[in-house]
């Protein structure tokens, strides 16, 4: 099995570069190929299958490609001792072929496919370790991208109505049926009020958390943003609705991170982050930016995943990063390449993250809009520094208050399947800005705009460092504990947002399906069937309920 492992590896290894080259040669030449493949004609109905290719498309596969490539390796070391690594493997390799499909389809039914994929995998691999916490995290993921999966299905039946399913034909929506995609994009990226299912997937291993909420799932709903761009960007109110969710989000993760102790749930709120902020850029309607940032944190977000699954792994399964400290001794290369990634998320001057990062929050300070929203990403962007601070000094810096004979070392296979998302860490954001933006210097802002983001940087660092060494105990911060602590109370509300539209469910099938229509029409239609004569049917009570129930609903049509 370990072997399959290894050449599922070695073969996307070879196709992402394969993709990579063809992306490179369609940005330079922009190129965009649109395929038709019809896969049934039947007496003039036609079953067709639509491929769209263009630069962002084949970027996003060789992203998906590389990450997947590297976890695939990775799994052969980490899930080693595991009894069903066969089923794993299937539902990792399910879940990267979901992602293609979605990737590549320029029609919402193919989408729906990817999509409803990506959600029923992704319940299968966080309960894959079989416990009560699992369960409950499954059920909260499931559920939450089932809103999303709804509205997609809803958007499909509506969208027909204007004659197709490929969106990329139409300039133009009506406003029903964008607000029904962005509300999937929201459920699908955890915005906010659908942010708590995130944190709740780190039950899922490791290397399925840093393939699925760095590349994969999360991003699906961003990249499906991207992809209806033209529309969305027409309705200037749904873009404030997207901006102002993006900015409630950066803010919540960010707050969150800087007082949760789950080492994996720091980065879930990390990642929340960086979405936020995706979302937010995009409603400024600079897709090409949100884009650069998708690829560039997939590279830095995974790797930091996969450190902290060697970390978890050595500790025999203890997330807590109490416990945790003066790792660099036990752990010096994993520690090196989380200090890497971390370095990259905070926007480190010539890292990866800095090109897109340090771009971002450029281009929003010759955005023309309130100075409330200028605070809300500096406060935001300080935060996200704040938290890297306190994590690298709690996992460097603190004392090892684990088991003091235990033997961690690093592990060859794992550190190794990380070096090339290392390399790609550094450099490649300074590759893609070459690529995408040809070095043209368009933002031009004052000496003390420039200063500013470097000054908020530098007081994050002191910020950080403060909140590591207060070591808040939560007994006595009423607040944190139960505001901060509990994700704002989303666990609580999130009943509030499965439980009603279910409960309509149930009340529909009882009163409706099984109740008035059942009377109405099916018994009806029974007893006409069975009594063939007109007089008799005349007659019959139940004949005479379903007419005048017939010509009340007409009446009511015609009136409205």
């Amino acid at each position: 099995m370990m072997l399959l492992y290894y050449l599922s590896g070695i073969f996307f290894l070879f196709f992402f570069f394969f993709f990579f080259f063809f992306s490179l040669i369609f940005i330079l030449n922009n190129y965009m190929f649109f395929f038709e493949w019809m896969i049934l004609n039947l007496n003039s109905v036609n079953l067709n299958m639509f491929l769209f290719l263009d630069w962002m498309s084949l970027m996003f596969i060789f992203t998906v490609l590389i990450i997947s490539s590297m976890i695939m390796i990775y799994i052969s070391e980490y899930m080693n001792h595991d009894n069903y690594k066969n089923r794993f493997y299937y539902l990792v390799f399910l879940f990267i072929i979901s992602m293609l499909l979605m990737i590549l389809s320029p029609n919402m039914i193919s989408i729906l496919l990817g999509w409803d994929g990506l959600g029923l995998i992704s319940y299968c691999l966080v309960i894959y370790y079989q416990n009560y916490s699992s369960y409950n995290s499954g059920m909260l993921t499931v559920l939450m991208n089932r809103i999303g999966d709804v509205m997609i299905i809803i958007s499909i039946s509506m969208i027909f109505m204007f004659g197709s399913w490929n969106f990329m034909n139409y300039n133009n929506m009506s406003m029903m049926i964008i607000f029904l995609i962005i509300l999937a994009c929201f459920t699908k990226s955890a915005q906010f009020p659908f942010s708590s299912w995130l944190p709740a997937a780190m039950a899922a291993p490791t290397p399925v958390s840093s393939l699925v909420h760095s590349s994969t799932l999360v991003t699906a709903g961003v990249y499906l943003l991207i992809r209806f761009n033209y529309i969305i960007y027409k309705n200037l109110f749904m873009l404030d609705l997207i901006m102002m969710f993006g900015l409630i989000t950066m803010m919540m993760a960010g707050l969150s991170a800087n007082f949760e102790y789950d080492l994996k749930k720091i980065i879930a709120f990390s990642t929340l982050s960086q979405l936020g902020l995706m979302m937010m850029i995009y409603s400024m309607k600079n897709m090409i930016l949100t884009f650069f940032h998708l690829i560039i944190h997939a590279m830095f977000k995974s790797m930091m995943f996969m450190c902290s699954g060697i970390i978890i792994h050595m500790m025999i399964n203890y997330q807590d990063i109490r416990f945790m400290g003066n790792l660099k001794k036990f752990l010096p290369l994993t520690l090196m390449m989380f200090f890497i990634s971390n370095l990259s998320l905070c926007g480190m001057p010539f890292m990866s993250g800095f090109y897109s990062k340090d771009q971002i929050l450029e281009f929003m300070f010759i955005k023309n809009f309130s100075y409330l929203m200028y605070l809300y990403l500096l406060i935001s962007t300080m935060l996200t520094v704040c938290y890297s601070v306190r994590l690298i000094y709690y996992l460097m810096n603190n004392n090892f208050n684990f088991m003091s004979i235990y033997n961690i070392k690093d592990l060859k296979l794992m550190n190794y399947s990380m070096m090339i998302l290392v390399f790609f860490s550094i450099f490649f954001g300074l590759f893609m800005n070459w690529l995408i933006f040809n070095n043209i210097e368009y933002i031009f802002l004052f000496s003390f705009e420039k200063l500013i983001i470097l000054m908020i940087c530098m007081i994050s660092l002191y910020l950080g460092k403060m909140i590591y060494l207060l070591k808040l105990n939560f007994n006595y911060m009423y607040l944190l504990k139960y505001f901060l602590g509990k994700m704002w109370f989303m666990y609580n509300l999130n009943m509030m947002i499965i439980y009603f539209p279910l409960k309509f469910g149930n009340n529909y099938i009882y009163l409706y399906d099984k109740g008035w229509s059942e009377f109405y029409f099916k018994k009806s239609l029974n007893l006409m069937v069975l009594n063939m004569n007109f007089m008799n049917l005349l007659m019959n009570n139940y004949l005479m309920l379903m007419l005048m129930m017939i010509m009340y609903m007409i009446l009511i049509i015609l009136l409205l």
